[in-house]
């Protein structure tokens, strides 16, 4: 009876996420040369090839590509943090192969990552970019915790939750250096040196 109906909604919900991708997928590519504050949204709908109407009709503002970005890599960071867990032999093994997953991801948004962590400088944005990474932190609050309960975690007085932050903040400290300042020591050299602290820090026996 409403077979009728539904490809035509199938088919216009798919033009509105094709659209939408195509105003960010501009959007990245004129942030990472001109910055948040450049960036002007008359050149973002030239580049989409969409009117300036369309553009508000999916980001109310400029602000709201921040938080676009951001959701589109915290997505993608839990998603490969998850799977390298998974796949791991060893709890020491899922600690580094979850922080190399992670910073991995974030040297995919190295165009625009100075971008994606404006959010900490926009107090608007602060609250809600923090909600998209929740379950990010949960999932490595809850490791931390299996790991003390199986007894690889020997700092038993170690707080889960905020170690997870810290973590979650180191690795993103480090890709900092390496796709925004684009420091002269290799990217493979902080990241060993992160997974190698956050195994000390824990006293991640095996």
């Amino acid at each position: 009876m409403f077979e009728k109906w539904m490809v035509p909604m199938a088919t216009e919900i798919g033009h509105k996420l094709d659209r939408r991708e195509a105003i960010l997928k501009a959007a990245r590519e004129i942030l990472a040369t001109k910055g948040l504050e450049a960036t002007k949204i008359s050149d973002i709908v030239a580049r989409a090839g969409v009117a300036q109407g369309t553009f508000y009709l999916y980001f109310p503002s400029k602000s709201s590509l921040v938080i676009a970005l951001t959701e589109q890599m915290s997505i993608q960071v839990m998603a490969r943090v998850q799977e390298a867990v998974a796949r791991s032999e060893s709890f020491a093994s899922a600690i580094t192969s979850g922080i190399t997953a992670a910073f991995e991801v974030m040297g995919l948004y190295g165009d625009v990552l100075d971008v994606i962590h404006s959010r900490f400088a926009i107090e608007e944005l602060r609250a809600l970019c923090d909600e998209m990474y929740q379950p990010y932190y949960s999932f490595i609050s809850d490791l931390i915790r299996q790991g003390l309960q199986s007894g690889d975690i020997l700092a038993h007085d170690v707080n889960p939750d905020i170690a997870a932050r810290l973590i979650v903040g180191l690795t993103e400290h480090a890709a900092n250096e390496c796709y925004v300042f684009h420091t002269q020591t290799p990217s493979e050299a902080f990241l060993s040196e992160v997974a190698r602290f956050v195994r000390a820090a824990l006293e991640v026996s095996r």
